[in-house]
């Protein structure tokens, strides 16, 4: 039930606040997720600093923060807000967005961005219900600032940002209330403005299909939203810059092409007087045709924690997403590429870490289809945290004795997914490596792999019903004669380079083809037990050892998609003449970034030829890394310690391998 109002005086407007005052008055601040919040007023702009997701938010499919509104605004009704927001929290990528027509914790319209996960969400809450309004799968850029403008004027809801119209909706539900800032972690916002709802200027807004979106008949339904028509206005609406056309005189402004061909298509929606004059026009691109429209289901691995590597996420080939992690882009990437089903996919993540098969089994689904109603098809990876938490696998069972189990929730949750009309495609739960920060001696004969993590990928082999069985995780992961844990960030994360390969097992799966899988080091030993090495992609800001926490700060061009060997810089007193080995299926480039402040270089580096290019790091010991490179033919390859032969970098080298 929504908050009454109407009693409330509105203010006067426009309100206009650009904090240069130096404070905060008027706003008051909430903390929804349990968290504390820190917000401030600094050089003229509001902040807030504090990471505020809690724990508890990860089991929400609503995300929870912090945010401030402006009390003064309870009485408005209709009126444009615009604010500028920016988020700063460097690795997280979680919420930052504003709320309209606030009333109170309960009852709100919210539009919030996210990369962590890829999105940009229009949702509303009455009477403390979550229900979606508009979606599409596009974050924000690293330090990018969002210059968002809501209209709300009765019934209608236009969203743009940074000038583009993004979203038109109509919903009745709230009619009155403030404006809010809202985020999760460290944001700021600027130049908030209250004002009239503009009477003259005509503008137009498609509703759908959105931009970047893909649908999955040959048929785009069209929509839109239009302000100030003169008297005999009307909309057409243009396929393609004029392959088909389409008018409609009357609101609400709908349409129908059918019969488009399969691929990516243009829509766009223009606002024309009596005479035929165009007043106004909304374009909308990258709109894929008889594709496949995929939801990527599970816990933290499918929602990508591990991956610290956005270079390939942060915009797939065709646009449609725009993240910072998981395997999700490079999957949609692959999916659309000439050589595989060269027709429209996206890869929506719709995965939250701490999910056991349970939670989005019976908690999280009929959310996760509301907000996909296009989807055809769901790609689930569920298991890891019901193995930590010891969930019986259901092996064997049948009706009420299946309640509680992995087979059991799996089984309720491909029910309804098909019972949607969806193609359920379920992945074999990759191996736990330890148990929290403690690898295991043995992890293929491990209790947790064993007794569960194995029994639960039997059961999705041999006894779930109304699936597909995805790709084998486990298997390439872990086995008799494999261990890749250098492909790890954690126990039980892959890390970036992990994620790319998932996304390639994940295609080979979809597609049924046998695509060669990313170029990884096989056998990669170090001449200490632990920490364990690592490879992994990593661009400026990553981390580059096992064991500091010191970043790299420049890298050269050429090595942006390398396999970087993540040593530990307790280990740069090592003196071995094979400290590390690893074999390579194709001749390689391998560059060894050593202190470039030594004036004694290992004796095994005596092949190595000096680039001239360097590594920036963040470690005042050796701020500057130098790249010496030699090449080498496919097979084993073996490398010495940091100090062999009297060699005296002060920390330790790095190893980039490119193919």
């Amino acid at each position: 039930q929504a908050a009454t109002l109407s009693a409330i005086t509105p203010p006067a407007l426009p309100i206009v606040d650009d904090f240069n005052d130096g404070n905060s008055n008027g706003w008051v601040e909430v903390d929804e997720a349990g968290a504390a919040s820190s917000w401030s007023v600094i050089s003229g702009e509001f902040y807030q600093v504090k990471r505020v997701e809690s724990v508890l938010a990860f089991d929400q499919s609503y995300h929870l923060g912090s945010y401030a509104y402006l009390q003064s605004g309870m009485g408005l009704t209709d009126y444009r807000f615009s604010v500028s927001a920016t988020y700063l929290a460097s690795q997280t990528a979680d919420d930052i967005g504003v709320m309209f027509r606030y009333q109170d914790n309960n009852n709100y319209y919210r539009l919030s961005f996210n990369s962590r996960y890829g999105f940009t969400r229009l949702e509303k809450k009455v009477g403390g219900v979550f229900t979606p309004l508009a979606s599409d799968a596009r974050g924000y850029g690293q330090g990018q600032q969002l210059d968002i403008e809501i209209e709300v004027n009765g019934s209608r809801i236009l969203v743009f940002v940074n000038g583009d119209p993004l979203f038109a909706v109509q919903d009745n539900d709230l009619t009155a209330g403030t404006v809010a800032l809202y985020n999760q972690d460290q944001s700021k916002y600027d130049n908030v403005v209250i004002q009239q709802i503009d009477n003259a200027t005509p503008r137009i807004v498609i509703s759908s299909p959105a931009a970047y979106s893909v649908v999955t008949a040959n048929v785009l339904d069209v929509s839109a939203m239009a302000t100030n028509v003169p008297f005999g206005g009307y909309v057409e609406f243009v396929l393609d810059g004029g392959v088909a056309t389409l008018t409609d005189t009357l609101p609400p402004y709908t349409g129908q092409f059918t019969g488009v061909s399969q691929g990516n298509h243009t829509i766009e929606a223009i606002l024309r007087d009596d005479m035929g004059l165009e007043l106004a026009r909304d374009t909308n691109v990258a709109i894929g045709a008889s594709g496949d429209y995929a939801i990527a289901l599970g816990d933290s691995i499918h929602n990508g924690v591990g991956d610290n590597f956005a270079y390939d996420n942060i915009m797939n080939q065709a646009g449609r997403i725009v993240s910072f992690q998981g395997l999700e882009t490079n999957l949609t990437d692959l999916l659309e590429a000439p050589a595989s089903t060269a027709y429209p996919n996206i890869v929506i993540n719709e995965a939250i870490g701490g999910d056991e098969s349970a939670d989005t089994a019976f908690t999280r689904v009929n959310s996760i289809l509301a907000r996909n109603a296009g989807a055809n098809r769901a790609l689930l990876l569920l298991g890891t945290n019901d193995a930590g938490a010891m969930i019986p696998s259901g092996a064997g069972c049948s009706g009420s004795a299946c309640a509680g189990t992995y087979k059991g929730n799996m089984q309720s949750l491909v029910d309804a997914l098909v019972a949607d009309g969806l193609e359920v495609w379920v992945g074999l739960v990759p191996p736990a490596f330890g148990s929290g920060d403690v690898p295991y001696g043995s992890p293929l004969t491990a209790l947790r792999n064993t007794d569960y993590v194995q029994a639960y990928n039997q059961v999705i082999q041999t006894e779930l019903t109304g699936i597909q069985v995805g790709p084998d995780f486990f298997g390439y992961f872990l086995g008799p004669a494999v261990n890749r844990f250098s492909l790890f960030s954690d126990t039980l994360h892959p890390n970036a380079l992990g994620h790319v390969v998932m996304a390639q097992l994940w295609h080979n799966a979809l597609t049924g083809r046998n695509d060669p899988l990313p170029f990884v080091l096989e056998n990669l030993v170090p001449s200490t037990a632990a920490p364990y090495l690592k490879q992994n992609l990593l661009e400026a800001g990553d981390t580059y050892y096992v064991d500091a926490g010191f970043t790299l700060t420049s890298i050269p061009a050429l090595l942006q998609q390398g396999r970087w060997i993540m040593t530990a810089n307790a280990d740069a007193g090592n003196a071995s003449t094979a400290y590390i080995s690893f074999d390579v299926d194709r001749p390689v480039s391998v560059y060894v970034a050593y202190d470039q402040g030594a004036t004694v270089l290992p004796a095994w580096m005596n092949g190595y030829v000096n680039t001239g290019l360097t590594l920036g790091t963040s470690d005042p010991a050796a701020p500057v890394l130098a790249l010496y490179r030699q090449d080498f033919a496919a097979g084993s390859i073996v490398l010495g310690g940091n100090a062999e032969g009297g060699g005296n970098g002060v920390s330790n080298y790095v190893v980039i391998v490119t193919d």
